[in-house]
């Protein structure tokens, strides 16, 4: 089975496609070579730590975080989610591509109508979630709260794709479970 979250591999073809290098010319400002950078973005090897460290520091990823994705990344598939480093590694269900970008924060939204309109536009959201955030009832009835629609994307779009009924009974789960009625 595929490894889900190819943290470091992504992190690593990010940065190198966002610097407009070629595997060779990434690898040689670590000392590697081109194709060990392609097996370092495709998972099928796992830089050193020591290696690792040195390329999230030129990432401007915190020290603490980046030996947390290293350690991550080396565990079985089936333990990966023990390890919550609040990674912004977004798997999008529709191609199944995995990208690495920066999740928007809905919490931060203090008007409703704003934070609806940007859930519509965030193609980073599946479309599940986004057809379940499209309906009247939803905001008519729940009245989801920007931290209840960032732990449905966190917490149960990564379980699958799931349904409008499933994103019903999710949010009625995060409710028990942070008190609110």
């Amino acid at each position: 089975m595929e490894n889900i979250l190819n943290i470091l591999g992504e992190e690593i073809y990010e940065n190198r496609v966002a610097l407009g290098l070629t595997q060779d010319q990434f690898g040689a400002k670590y000392h590697v070579t081109g194709p060990a950078i392609f097996k370092f973005e495709k998972g099928y090897v796992k830089p050193s730590l020591e290696l690792w460290r040195r390329m999230a520091k030129d990432f401007e990823i915190p020290e603490k975080r980046a030996v947390l994705m290293w350690i991550k990344s080396r565990l079985p598939e089936e333990f990966q989610d023990l390890i919550q480093i609040g990674d912004e590694v977004v798997i999008c269900p529709e191609s199944g591509k995995r990208k690495a970008e920066k999740k928007k924060d809905y919490s931060q939204y203090t008007n409703r109508d704003d934070m609806r309109k940007a859930i519509q536009k965030d193609n980073n959201l599946p479309k599940e979630l986004k057809h379940f955030l499209k309906m009247e009832e939803v905001w008519d009835i729940y009245k989801p709260s920007g931290r209840e629609i960032n732990i449905l994307r966190d917490r149960f779009t990564g379980l699958g794709r799931g349904s409008v009924e499933a994103f019903r009974e999710a949010l009625r789960v995060v409710r028990m479970f942070t008190g609110k009625k």
